[in-house]
């Protein structure tokens, strides 16, 4: 749309469908400005579950306690997932406590950064004992992954 171009945000929610083992995953990504909140909240009363994205540099903000509220309302599962790490961020240990204190929710952590911002190298993943390393440049694509 011209106007998502023009303000750099989306207005109207996409969809996005791919494999995963047996199930095909539709994941809508609803529109993040609050001037457009209605067709988020619209959204979320026809999910399973929520990816919610907070910005590391950020931490919560106002939209993420009101979409939090919704959620919650419909009892919906919430993943997680901290993005911008390859910029100057909050400390990682502070964000999972914000989360938890004002979104009153726990935290288990899956992947933890390895360096922020410029020193950025990729992440560790806490399960499967694996090291994803990034390489920086356009798309940011993972170089290796050391066991």
């Amino acid at each position: 749309m011209e106007m998502e171009k023009q303000r750099g945000i989306s207005i109207t929610t996409s969809v996005m469908q791919f494999p995963y083992h047996d199930c095909t995953v539709n994941l809508l990504d609803t529109p993040g400005h609050e001037d457009f909140s209605e067709d988020t909240y619209r959204t979320l009363t026809a999910v399973d579950c929520c990816l919610m994205v907070i910005d590391a540099a950020k931490g919560v903000e106002d939209r993420t306690r009101k979409l939090m509220e919704v959620t919650r309302l419909r009892d919906t599962p919430i993943l997680t997932f901290m993005n911008k790490l390859d910029r100057d961020i909050r400390d990682p240990m502070e964000l999972l406590d914000e989360v938890e204190n004002e979104l009153k929710i726990g935290c288990a952590p899956i992947t933890w950064p390895i360096g922020c911002g410029k020193l950025f190298k990729g992440v560790y993943h806490l399960y499967k004992d694996e090291t994803y390393l990034y390489q920086t440049g356009k798309g940011h694509t993972i170089r290796k992954c050391v066991s």
